[in-house]
């Protein structure tokens, strides 16, 4: 990361071997133009670290530090709105929205806003603002956004629908007492600052165009067949009960589960979302590209998925929590931890099946004997194979 004030030497995960660092991860989040929540106890340097990505952007980044006494008006007034509730026409509105050209978005202790802010910052996060009932995008193409809060406001925890609302628009969720600096990144840090502010790098020239063109370039690779079976995998594999589905159970999960389930990941997990699902993948993509910038060999998209998935999940409210506090010590990271091991248990244990499946698709032709293969939560795979064998049919066809 360009002028880098911010130092973590712990590694957050290793992909065909090469560690992976807090830093990286906010590149990858910004490479897969995907919204990051830093949450954490005071001090843990998560404003840091999300000013240090402001410097990518220079004066296309905006900082919003959040307060309680915070209003809309001010929101309005701080990224320069306010003209445009007055705009006398439509060519005036489209001039001054033309101006509103910011690539990042930071919202410093986000929990701390009103929820009239919180509301405005919806469609900040996505990229667009509203006015007048007509969306109008920002950052001409590429925008992101950072948002820092501590542990102790529980902002994940919101029961009321615009906490959740809100925390869906975070793609990513990171924990940052998790991944506290190691003492030899404290050393360095106390030997060149004593300051107890957060900094601000060096003015430099604009570095947007750097990471909107690996955005630009991830989205256009294609992705492998491999991430999005796993993917599906997330979806539907997960849903997967002896009650049909988790998602119909809806509040009776996991309570009303059998009993042999309750102690696996039937009762530990819920699937992910769609939007989720295009977030892992996406998060896993820029990882992918990040690791082989580093030298990485034989990348295992499995892996990137998996830790795609711990981060964009973890907090994100799919876990069982009582299960993750008598079970895991109350750490989410560790309950996903397990989630991916039995999952990777799952995927070699049915390495051969899958095989036996991409065959029957060159062949154009469905078999029986290998669709029956594919049965409890593997059964979404039979709905795929069938698909793509008549696909081939119909290619061959023409």
């Amino acid at each position: 990361m360009a002028n880098k004030i911010y130092r973590n030497s712990t590694e957050l995960m290793t992909l065909g071997g090469v560690p992976i660092y807090m830093g990286e991860m906010a590149d990858a989040c910004l490479m897969g133009r995907l919204n990051l929540f830093l949450q954490g106890d005071t001090g843990t340097g998560k404003t840091q670290l999300a000013r240090d990505a402001m410097n990518y952007f220079g004066d296309k980044s905006m900082f919003i530090l959040g307060r309680n006494d915070m209003d809309t008006r001010e929101l309005f007034q701080q990224i320069n709105l306010e003209k445009l509730r007055t705009g006398s026409s439509s060519s005036e509105i489209r001039e001054l929205t033309d101006k509103v050209n910011y690539n990042l978005i930071v919202v410093d202790e986000l929990p701390n806003c009103a929820s009239a802010v919180r509301a405005q910052l919806f469609n900040l996060f996505d990229g667009f603002i509203e006015l007048n009932g007509k969306a109008y995008p920002i950052g001409k193409g590429y925008s992101a956004g950072i948002a820092t809060g501590n542990i102790g406001q529980k902002f994940t925890e919101s029961s009321n629908e615009l906490g959740r609302a809100l925390k869906d628009r975070m793609h990513v969720i990171i924990d940052a007492d998790y991944f506290f600096p190691q003492p030899r990144d404290t050393l360095e840090m106390l030997a060149e600052s004593t300051n107890p502010r957060v900094e601000f790098g060096k003015d430099g020239e604009d570095g947007s165009q750097g990471i909107i063109g690996k955005y630009n370039d991830l989205v256009k690779k294609d992705i492998p067949f491999e991430k999005l079976i796993i993917a599906n995998y997330l979806l539907h594999g997960l849903d997967y009960c002896s009650k049909g589905s988790k998602r119909q159970m809806k509040d009776a999960w996991p309570n009303n589960l059998e009993s042999h389930e309750q102690g696996s990941d039937i009762g530990l997990v819920l699937p992910v979302s769609p939007r989720a699902s295009k977030s892992i993948i996406r998060l896993s993509q820029a990882l992918d590209s990040i690791a082989a910038e580093k030298g990485a060999k034989n990348l295992d998209y499995l892996d990137s998925m998996m830790q795609a998935y711990k981060f964009v999940s973890a907090y994100s409210g799919v876990l069982n929590e009582a299960a993750v506090a008598a079970n895991y010590d109350g750490s989410r990271y560790k309950a996903m931890d397990s989630i991916i091991t039995t999952t990777k248990k799952q995927f070699d244990d049915k390495r051969n099946s899958m095989a036996a499946g991409l065959e029957m698709v060159k062949s154009g032709k469905t078999d029986k004997k290998v669709l029956d293969l594919f049965d409890e939560r593997w059964g979404f795979m039979k709905d795929i194979l069938v698909h793509l064998s008549n696909q081939n049919q119909k290619q061959k066809g023409e």
